[in-house]
């Protein structure tokens, strides 16, 4: 049984690494991966974001925020805002056969959703500087800058959720 759980542990942290790299699991061993595979790495690497972001809201929600975990989900962040650049090959869209909530505009305009993925991983960095600090209300006010910038992309290229 313990056998099993370290190799369980093993094969979970070899797929966060290569996610963090901004890969697909079969692209890092060197095989094509399948527009299924790459969206639900990407859909993994979301909501991985998602959550730290969630961190970061609810510390701040407090009267005192802890710094750790602050700091934890401000690398979380930026590691994910450099990595997004390699969740949307070609072939990953809507057009794929797979759900998604990506809009087609991110293959077809991809100036701008470069400009809007680039603007948000500024932010990432600067939140990061931010949240290696100890500065609650200037966290407060990264929090919402960096909020802003994702908002970026979820306007135009990615598919309104049903409220």
């Amino acid at each position: 049984m313990k056998t099993t759980l370290v190799l369980v542990a093993a094969v979970i942290a070899a797929g966060g690494v290569t996610f963090a790299q901004g890969q697909s699991p079969a692209s890092s061993q060197g095989q094509a991966a399948s527009a299924a595979e790459v969206v639900k790495a990407r859909q993994q690497g979301l909501k991985s974001l998602g959550a730290a972001f969630k961190v970061i809201r609810d510390e701040l929600k407090g009267d005192s925020p802890d710094a750790t975990k602050i700091r934890k989900a401000s690398a979380d962040i930026t590691q994910a805002a450099r990595a997004i650049e390699g969740w949307f090959p070609a072939g990953t869209g809507p057009d794929s056969g797979v759900k998604t909530d990506a809009k087609p505009e991110v293959w077809t305009d991809p100036a701008g959703f470069a400009s809007a993925r680039d603007a948000f991983v500024s932010e990432g960095n600067k939140w990061t500087q931010l949240g290696n600090g100890a500065d609650a209300s200037a966290w407060k006010e990264g929090a919402a800058s960096l909020g802003q910038s994702c908002k970026g992309c979820h306007d135009k290229y990615r598919v309104k959720k049903a409220e």
